[in-house]
């Protein structure tokens, strides 16, 4: 029997006893990155506070956290060398560091084109094997989950205007309605 509450920071109940490795300051369950990863974007001494063990980078976009150790050690998203897209709400706000698609390069693509291609032209390029995500994205892993979000978010549409009432028609006198006009 547990003589304290059960709070996410006590240490009996916390990430490491449930076995769960949760960013110290969100509590989201982070996914691993490779310390190769991790560090080619934080400096030497942040790569010695993580200590030797697991690093994780936390997804939780208001999070300011980027990178975690298990034992509660993070690296904020200020100390990494490039921005971290998911995490920022100004521009610019990179999502493919491959090959240089931003938020606003999509935003600008649909406004100009009504369509974005960096989905499909990410694809190709991973299928080719140019892809380098591992070492040049943050996260570790593809961009192309977070390119697809946000192509979604771009094509959510204002709501459609509510029709203006119509009198008759005007092209004829009849007001009951005609066969052109209805």
């Amino acid at each position: 029997m547990h003589d304290h509450d059960h709070s996410p920071d006590h240490a009996c109940c916390g990430p490491r006893a449930t076995g769960l490795l949760a960013c110290p300051r969100c509590r989201s369950l982070g996914k691993p990155v490779s310390r190769d990863t991790a560090s080619r974007f934080i400096s030497t001494e942040a790569m010695v506070t993580l200590g030797a063990g697991e690093i994780r980078f936390c997804p939780h976009p208001a999070c300011p956290v980027a990178y975690y150790a298990p034992s509660g050690t993070a690296i904020l998203k200020d100390q990494l060398s490039v921005r971290l897209g998911i995490k920022e709400t100004e521009a610019p706000r990179p999502i493919c560091h491959c090959f240089g698609h931003s938020m606003e390069s999509l935003a600008a693509e649909w406004e100009a084109k009504g369509s974005v291609s960096a989905v499909i032209e990410v694809m190709g390029k991973v299928r080719a094997g140019e892809c380098h995500c591992e070492e040049l994205n943050p996260q570790g892993v593809c961009c192309l989950t977070e390119l697809r979000r946000a192509v979604l978010s771009l094509q959510e549409l204002p709501p459609m205007p509510e029709p203006e009432p119509q009198d008759a028609c005007g092209s004829c006198s009849d007001t009951s309605g005609c066969a052109s006009c209805g």
